[in-house]
């Protein structure tokens, strides 16, 4: 599981852009290319996808919030299954529980354990300080060593290292092993060639055109200056980190098929949300076009179909049908969750609604933001407002149906609503106020961890002397 892979950087997509090994795990399973994360942000996404509850069911929208103890996750039912549960790296586990299920975890994260202790605190990111932070990311781009590239190359040594253990004395256990890579996640630094080498992918004259589009209104503060040259700089940088993640994720599958031998086993890549790499003027995640909900999906194993299918599928779907396929199809001890269970064998027969909910600010008031995609369409809602795009015919997503195709667009509307994707007003306004409450309680906490600054045990610190430029 990466972090900030988007589907439009991956090269099913983006020609030029060399992810050799993702198309070969492809074409010897099952390639998704309309997977959709349910939260474009990285706790809410994750923490959505290992308990298999919407945000609004968790209350979680931000990336402070910290999953309670006693809520069941992905890794304690494999536990309960009899799997041997690991995770190796990244999770975005916020507080003390640096677990939540899992039997092991072989290596820490790399954002803080704590509030407060992040940011421009971070001394061991050296001049990377803050530039994991949306506001800050553009301004250390180029080639260098960034603590991203640290990080995921320490991930992939410890995770190659434990197969390897595993090989040798697993003893038959079944396993339930992740692995959680920080990259492409920004700072905007990669490897000085691939740097280089993604430097005429994009031109400026794209990056200033894609700039320069209209975003949704509620979006108008998530807007960054940046010169055009810059964000072909971010982009260039960005999918360099995508090809050395490439490499990383070809190695893994090598080995685990190697341990696994005959057996019986399932592969998957996925992310959990994608970045909008400067289209409107915004970079990161937080939005619910295509670029920052939308990643990649690749799943290989007994029973799974090969070939690349076009029905939408969301990051819960994926959590319950990893549920069923540790169960054997046994399916009555998993009616709490709230992801569909897919048909592997037959992907393109189950057509259902996904929902994907955010919550922002706009000056200074708060409010949810969904959207809902079936087939080709996308119906989104936001502070009373609808919607409703043609994803097929408007892939930028810059033409409401409700002012060329109205009927229409009344039709999904009561089709989604009927369908239960949208959160009742009643229980929206009860929802905002938690997240008042939980907003004000996380600006104490990091004032506790500035004026503490405690020992951050779940968080991998960055080697002195392993970190170089940027330089652009």
């Amino acid at each position: 599981m990466s972090d900030q892979h988007g589907w439009m950087s991956t090269g099913f997509v983006k020609e030029g852009l060399d992810t050799p090994h993702l198309r070969r795990i492809a074409r010897e399973g099952a390639l998704f290319d309309h997977c959709y994360c349910n939260a474009p942000l990285c706790v809410p996404s994750r923490m959505s996808f290992l308990t298999g509850q919407f945000p609004s069911e968790l209350g979680i929208f931000n990336n402070d919030s910290a999953l309670a103890s006693d809520v069941p996750t992905l890794a304690h039912e494999m536990g309960r299954l009899g799997y041997d549960t690991v995770l190796v790296g990244r999770m975005h586990f916020k507080g003390d529980d640096q677990k939540h299920g899992f039997d092991r975890r072989l290596y820490g994260d790399i954002t803080s354990q704590y509030w407060g202790t992040g940011g421009r605190a971070r001394k061991d990111f050296g001049k990377y300080a803050g530039t994991t932070n949306r506001l800050h990311c553009t301004e250390a781009v180029g080639g260098g060593v960034s603590p991203v590239m640290v990080y995921d190359e320490a991930v992939w040594r410890q995770a190659m290292e434990f197969l390897e253990r595993w090989e040798m004395d697993h003893e038959n256990r079944p396993l339930f092993l992740v692995v959680g890579f920080y990259g492409p996640h920004f700072p905007f630094a990669c490897r000085q060639d691939l740097y280089e080498k993604y430097q005429s992918l994009c031109s400026v004259e794209e990056c200033e055109q894609d700039k320069a589009r209209e975003a949704l209104p509620f979006y108008a503060e998530y807007r960054q200056e940046c010169e055009k040259e810059r964000v072909r700089n971010c982009r260039a940088a960005y999918w360099g980190l995508v090809e050395q993640l490439d490499g990383y994720v070809g190695a893994l599958y090598d080995k685990f098929r190697q341990v696994q031998r005959r057996e019986e086993h399932v592969f998957v890549y996925l992310s959990d949300h994608g970045e909008q790499l400067g289209k409107r003027g915004i970079f990161g995640k937080q939005t619910l076009y295509e670029d920052a909900v939308r990643v990649p999906l690749i799943m290989e194993g007994e029973g799974i179909a090969h070939g690349r299918f076009s029905q939408p599928v969301g990051l819960l779907d994926v959590s319950r049908t990893l549920l069923s396929l540790a169960s054997f199809g046994d399916s009555k001890d998993f009616d709490w969750h709230q992801g569909v269970c897919m048909d592997l064998e037959k992907p393109d027969c189950d057509q259902h609604w996904i929902r994907i909910q955010q919550m922002l600010e706009e000056g200074g008031e708060k409010f949810l933001a969904e959207a809902a995609v079936f087939g080709d369409y996308k119906v989104i809602r936001a502070q009373g407002q609808w919607y409703v795009y043609d994803l097929k015919k408007d892939a930028m997503e810059e033409h409401s149906l409700l002012e060329s195709c109205p009927g229409r667009a009344g039709e999904l509307i009561d089709q989604a609503q009927k369908a239960g994707c949208f959160v009742e007003e009643e229980k929206m306004g009860w929802l905002i106020a938690r997240e008042r409450q939980a907003c004000e309680g996380q600006k104490r906490l990091k004032e506790w961890g500035r004026a503490k600054s405690p020992w951050e045990w779940g968080t991998a610190g960055i080697p002195a002397g392993t970190l170089r430029g940027p330089a652009e």
